[in-house]
């Protein structure tokens, strides 16, 4: 871990807690020079922020390069383009990103609230702690926690291992979950909470959406764990979300001088639209490619779209991927299970009307989803229709590649140039490199460094 874990500075805190209508400082005394004395209140819309900054920034642009979303062209996504990823650059920016930001801010609001008994702020941060840790060791396979978030007391905390990660993040949500559930008459979120506006309800929902998605991402593993990772979300996924009403989303543009990141992206060509990807969309005539990418002067840009104008909501978890959760656990546990179909066309359904806002004539919709998400009992080849849909409603988020790694679909080709020492035999990459931070300064830091095609632990052969 580097040397530095601070949390944000209670300046910089104060900053934020001064533009919210509902922070009343002089009411509760607070020191703004301690930083025991921030707030919950304070610091949960930043980290919300930060969160959503991540999910749509560095991360997900380099997953969307290994799986073919994007083509890398310039600046550093050129060099993604051959999947080589600088340990000084890419690699150590998220890292430290996840760590410094969110989650160490993520850790003292939880602290905060547990201590003075605001339940629902520590049930939120749980929940959100769960989001960063499932992000994080999506990533980098095995990454610190335990012995993580600890400051100076700790400057080279150890490598959990993944399987241990994943036990955590049930547990933060199942703690999350009951903090929530808690009954208080104290201090709760409302217009400080950008997400859901201190909607405690949907916030449960959202954790149970969670728990169905990295259940999901152990099915790989399932014989040597002692509960079968498809029957278990669709356990958490009744009581989840009823409709895209409920999303988990973040809404850039909360201030004038909030831009989401993607937008930089898109915005200086960095990165343009993957040739396979637009052919994909073009032989099924999706109605999402004009939401997705466009041609200006005979070539496809990304500009200014759905998801990536300067406002262009962050989807965190969504109705419809948890829809396309249930369509592949269903036909996991019953190849034949006739819910499966129905699961597959209402996410396919949901995520054509969110991305067009609804302004797309019902028809087109249905056409499509008749005509491309049909199931046909037969395992392997409904496993692939389900997440050749899910591959193309999940853009712009780090789950296709996950779900790459652990079902081989969609079948996609690598880059060319690939092959190097960094990624051996020049296959599309199954993880991120550690930073060079980690490896100079973390005296915990495993003994061999990885390529960017070893495996860990759900991902294992």
């Amino acid at each position: 871990m580097k040397a530095s874990r601070n949390t944000i500075s209670a300046w910089g805190l104060l900053l934020v807690f001064l533009l919210l209508n509902s922070c009343e400082l002089e009411d509760k005394n607070i020191n703004p020079n301690s930083l025991e004395s921030v707030p919950a209140n304070v610091i949960l819309p930043f980290t919300e922020s930060r969160l959503a900054r991540l999910m749509a920034g560095t991360g997900q642009v380099m997953a969307g390069i290994f799986v073919q979303y994007y083509e890398g062209i310039d600046n550093h996504p050129k060099q993604v383009q051959t999947y080589t990823v600088n340990e000084a650059l890419y690699a150590d920016w998220d890292w430290n990103d996840y760590y410094d930001g969110p989650m160490i801010n993520l850790r003292k609001m939880i602290d905060i609230a547990e201590k003075e008994g605001s339940f629902y702020y520590s049930g939120i941060g749980k929940i959100m702690m769960a989001l960063c840790l499932g992000n994080v060791t999506s990533l980098y396979g095995d990454v610190p926690y335990t012995e993580a978030l600890q400051g100076s007391a700790n400057r080279s905390p150890v490598y959990d291992s993944q399987k241990s990660i994943y036990e955590s993040i049930q547990q933060l949500l199942d703690e999350g979950i009951e903090d929530l559930d808690q009954t208080y008459t104290g201090f709760k979120p409302t217009s400080d909470d950008i997400i859901y506006k201190g909607d405690v309800s949907k916030w449960k929902k959202s954790a149970y959406a969670l728990k169905a998605r990295f259940y999901m991402h152990l099915t790989k593993r399932s014989d040597e764990l002692d509960f079968n990772p498809a029957e278990k979300a669709l356990e958490a996924i009744a009581n989840s979300f009823s409709s895209s009403d409920e999303d988990m989303t973040y809404p850039f543009g909360y201030s004038a001088a909030e831009n989401n990141p993607f937008y930089s992206f898109s915005l200086l060509n960095y990165i343009l639209p993957n040739a396979q990807f637009t052919s994909m969309m073009a032989a099924s005539s999706d109605p999402r490619r004009d939401f997705y990418f466009k041609k200006k002067f005979g070539v496809a840009t990304l500009n200014g779209l759905y998801f990536t104008s300067s406002t262009s909501p962050v989807h965190m978890m969504t109705y419809h991927e948890m829809k396309f959760i249930e369509a592949e656990a269903r036909i996991r546990i019953d190849k034949n299970d006739e819910l499966a179909q129905t699961a597959l066309q209402e996410a396919v359904s949901a995520d054509i009307n969110k991305v067009s806002k609804g302004t797309l004539d019902p028809s087109i919709v249905s056409t499509y989803v008749n005509k491309n998400a049909v199931l046909t009992g037969t395992f392997e080849t409904d496993l692939a229709l389900i997440m050749k849909q899910k591959y193309i409603a999940m853009y712009a988020t780090i789950e296709s590649w996950t779900d790459y790694r652990r079902t081989g679909y969609p079948v996609l080709t690598p880059n060319p140039g690939g092959d190097h020492n960094q990624n051996p035999g020049g296959a599309i990459p199954r993880r991120i490199t550690y930073p060079q931070a980690e490896r100079l300064y973390n005296q915990s830091f495993p003994s061999v460094l990885p390529t960017l095609q070893d495996r860990f632990w759900w991902d294992a052969e």
